[in-house]
């Protein structure tokens, strides 16, 4: 790994027999452009244990002088994970949809770059989306709710003229273990109505006063306009998540359309 140190600012890990989804280097792209200001070691566009890890080529000395210090046995994925805890990340950061993938899985195509067919969403089946409440200090335009982002149909919040603070929450009825969240924003390949920078966070310790919560972990920013992640828990780790927030963390002087909010519960205990 360490020639690789000097030749760019990020380094993929990839294995043998893995094929790709079309455009993966875009979406590395724009989501590193994301994250950049934001804290993290590794993030993860595979569900695989080796694959699909991106690092900084800065700590690439760090990562294989640790792994010099245990036998070659070892699986290099619990490597891994100490590595980044070790650095400050408690929990993994892995982003949807999956961009690689085993040459096994479900593969029929002849190039190893095929086009996805929504695996992972399948899989999850529909949105759980909760009985819930909302609170925002967004401004509504257009004859819109803000529940109407939540309710999984054609329907959209729309608002304008956001600024650093303003917040769209969503506050349960009850506490849940979230297992995978999606925000869309903007109308569709057009690009128009999206919100650029924004990002969104899990709370805790619901609030007596106002019903939203006292205390908020960063989940991961907006990607285009979209977000979708998975959600990881540290471990010993048992508070459900109460609050689901959008905070904006930039001005946008336009109109945004909040469109789809996607909420999977995890059936048993998380």
């Amino acid at each position: 790994m360490n020639f690789a140190s000097s030749l760019s600012e990020y380094f993929l890990l990839m294995e043998d027999h893995v094929h790709c989804s079309p455009k993966f280097v875009s979406s590395i792209y724009w989501a590193l452009s994301a994250w950049e200001e934001l804290p993290w070691v590794i993030l993860e566009f595979s569900s695989l244990n080796i694959s699909g890890k991106v690092f900084r080529t800065s700590d690439l000395s760090r990562l294989t002088s640790f792994f010099l210090l245990f036998l070659k046995d070892i699986p290099a994925h619990l490597l891994l994970s100490n590595f980044s805890f070790l650095l400050g990340q408690t929990v993994p950061i892995s982003l949807a949809p999956n961009l690689f993938h085993s040459w096994g899985y479900n593969f029929t195509s002849k190039d190893t770059c095929y086009q996805e067919k929504g695996e992972e969403e399948e899989n999850l089946g529909k949105p759980n989306n909760p009985p819930a409440s909302f609170f925002t200090n967004m401004m509504s335009t257009g004859s819109t709710i803000p529940e109407y982002a939540y309710f999984m149909n054609e329907s959209y919040f729309q608002t304008k003229y956001l600024i650093p603070g303003h917040k769209y929450t969503v506050v349960f009825d009850q506490p849940h273990n979230v297992s995978h969240i999606k925000f869309l924003t903007g109308m569709g390949k057009q690009r128009i109505y999206y919100l650029q920078h924004g990002q969104v966070e899990l709370g805790y310790e619901p609030m007596l006063e106002n019903n939203v919560c006292a205390r908020y972990r960063l989940l991961g920013p907006l990607v285009k306009g979209k977000f979708y992640q998975k959600v990881y828990y540290e471990e010993g780790f048992v508070e459900a998540v109460k609050c689901v927030r959008l905070l904006v963390t930039a001005p946008h002087d336009y109109t945004v359309w909040i469109r789809n909010i996607s909420i999977w519960i995890k059936s048993g205990k998380g």
